[in-house]
């Protein structure tokens, strides 16, 4: 980017921010993005790129919005209308928009210092700071102790993660969705062309392989950091487990061959719970696919669902290598996998304790013996506590 930058000139860059290409906008835009911090720019021509950038935060196009708010970050300027642009664009119907417009904002706010005279009061757009005025609020000033703020500096470290994972992921996807047509266009030329031999399709197979687990990767990172689906529904808990374990069966067959895995399903009739349905799929595919890895020569599948008291219990039992304990203390943390060579991410279980708990408020408990298997149990209440105010 920074060759690039310093390679085109200024009038370049008016040509591609004015471009009816909403593709070229953003070319123009990332390199404004590198040559606003440079102090290379005259007074004249900054005054005009911040008065193109505004106009282009009305852009029609998400794609355009989001680049003129990383652009303006960048900004060393005292504008007041920049400050007013990204307030704007705070607001954006697009979650990547207002996002990185939050973000943006707060490096400013960073740069030209905080008003030591902030209050808690209304007014504050800096989503950091909003958390922090309304837990403040919900505990209040003298019942502050030290161990709920460090509970919320973790809520908002864990915001921050979730903000920069879900924009890593996005680009991440954005950059990946034409390699696999360049892939599969070589393999078709090398063939049309009487050039195509045993390396260059190992080769070739090797790096789809490859594309195909970071794209796994990145949809994992998108689900673990994206904000769920809102309202529950009465979903039927068979539906959801027969669901859950024909994906997790088409995925395994998909990548190896499938060793004989005996399966036992056994679900008391009519039951239901109040789910956010594909999230709680996705959560079970998780702990299934984990259950028919950890038995590459074969097993048992248990899979269980009874009503007990006002909760559904969910019981998913394999009898697999099991789990030290020091692998399972482990188990819940992001990226922490022994199967990397298999394609693990290391965040199936992390993204299943997140929809279980953070989505539902229910809970995840794992229980494993080397050599034994492993059970894991999910917990969910039968009724929302919204539904039942």
């Amino acid at each position: 980017m920074s060759g690039r930058s310093s390679a085109v000139s200024i009038e370049e860059i008016f040509a591609e921010l004015s471009d009816a290409s909403w593709t070229r906008r953003v070319e123009g835009l990332h390199t404004v993005t590198a040559r606003l911090p440079s102090g290379q720019l005259s007074q004249d021509h900054e005054t005009r790129l911040i008065a193109i950038l505004c106009e282009l935060a009305h852009d029609p196009k998400w794609e355009v919005r989001k680049a003129v708010t990383m652009a303006l970050a960048e900004y060393q300027g005292s504008e007041a209308r920049v400050h007013t642009v990204l307030d704007e664009l705070a607001r954006d119907v697009n979650r990547w928009v207002s996002q990185a417009a939050g973000r943006a904002l707060r490096r400013l706010r960073e740069r030209t210092g905080r008003d030591t005279l902030w209050t808690l009061a209304g007014g504050v757009r800096d989503p950091i700071l909003e958390h922090i005025a309304k837990r403040t609020r919900e505990i209040g000033l003298r019942s502050l102790t030290p161990a709920l703020i460090y509970d919320i500096a973790m809520e908002i470290s864990e915001r921050s993660y979730l903000e920069l994972a879900a924009d890593a992921a996005h680009e991440i996807r954005t950059l990946l969705t034409p390699f696999e047509g360049y892939l599969v266009g070589l393999r078709r030329h090398l063939a049309a062309r009487g050039q195509a031999d045993d390396r260059a399709d190992r080769y070739l197979t090797a790096a789809l392989a490859r594309l195909h687990q970071i794209q796994a990767f990145t949809d994992d990172l998108r689900t673990y950091s994206s904000v769920a689906e809102t309202g529950f529904v009465a979903v039927s808990v068979a539906e959801v487990l027969n669901d859950a374990v024909a994906i997790s069966f088409d995925h395994m067959a998909n990548r190896s061959e499938l060793p004989d895995i005996v399966r036992e399903i056994e679900v008391s009739p009519g039951l239901v719970v109040e789910a956010m349905r594909e999230r709680l799929t996705r959560a079970v595919v998780n702990v299934v696919t984990n259950a028919l890895q950890a038995m590459p020569a074969g097993g048992r599948l248990s899979i269980a669902a009874r009503q007990v008291g006002r909760d559904v219990e969910l019981t998913v039992a394999d009898t697999g290598c099991g789990m030290s304990p020091e692998v399972l203390e482990q188990a819940r943390l992001r990226f922490r996998t022994t199967r990397r060579d298999q394609g693990g991410t290391g965040l199936g279980l992390p993204i299943s304790d997140r929809i279980v708990v953070g989505d539902h408020g229910g809970e995840l408990i794992i229980d494993s013996l080397v050599g034994k298997g492993t059970t894991v149990t999910i917990r969910l209440p039968v009724r929302q506590r919204t539904s039942e105010r």
